[in-house]
Parts: C-alpha cells; structure tokens; sequence
C-alpha cells in the first residue's frame, strides 16, 4: 500500500509542476490581457488549486511514509505559496515585484520535490523473495 502512495505522492508533484508551468503562462497572459477577460482570474484560481494541492501532499507525504526531509520540503514548499498569495496583494510595489522572485523559488522547489518523491517511488519496489541456499554454496562456504 505503501508503494502505491508514494506513487500517487510523486504523480501528484508531477501534476503540481505542469501546473506551474500553466501558471507562468497565465501569469504572462494576465499581464497582455487578451480576449477580454479579467486578466488575472486564471492565473488566481489556478494559483489557489495549486495551494490546496500543496497542501494535500502534506498528509499524502505521512500516509507514503516518504523521509522526514521530503515532508519538511513538502511543508516548506507551502509556506512558500502562503508568502506568495501574500505578496499578490501587498501595498508596495517593490514588494509586490517579489511574487516574480518566489515564483521561481517555487518553481525550482517544486521540480526538486518531484525528483525526490519519484526516486522514492521507484527505490521502494517490493523485496526479493528469501531462498534457501543451495546445497553446493552450503559446502562451499564451510
């Protein structure tokens, strides 16, 4: 069962990557403002999935049993997002320009996590089944 969930954990980070590569691409979308559409509401609601499935790889990360250091990223990864959501809307504009910066912060965290929860998932295959020795490497050994 284990195996499994640590499969779902790293198709889950998959899916969180491509999604933020969607995400620049609504980002850069909401900045030229095509087709009459509120610029940015693809990029929020997009930006938001994205937190809450951050947010849900947390438990998946106990539930898989990946290490402590995956899970602490994990967490890490969505204290990020936290400051992210915070940066959209803060008052300064030297500030706000940050949202940019961490972006990119999550971004690479977010390929890192990937990468780690995926060598997990491949490393925990399932153990050789135990056999007796032969008798040829019995006398051989003694």
């Amino acid at each position: 069962m284990v195996r499994y969930l640590r499969w779902i954990y790293a198709g889950l980070f998959w899916v969180i990557s491509a999604a933020l590569v969607v995400q620049f691409f609504l980002a850069g979308w909401g900045v030229f403002a095509f087709a009459g559409i509120p610029p940015f509401d693809p990029h929020r609601a997009l930006g938001d999935l994205i937190g809450i499935a951050i947010l849900l790889g947390i438990p998946l990360a106990f539930a898989a049993r990946v290490p402590w250091r995956t899970t602490g990223i994990n967490f890490g990864l969505f204290v990020l997002m936290f400051i992210q959501a915070t940066l959209a809307f803060a008052p300064q504009r030297g500030i706000a320009a940050l949202h940019v910066v961490n972006a990119v912060l999550i971004f690479g965290v977010t390929l890192l996590l990937t990468r780690e929860a995926t060598t997990i998932a491949r490393s925990a295959r399932a153990p050789a089944p135990t056999q007796a020795p032969l008798a040829a490497d019995v006398t051989r050994s003694s």
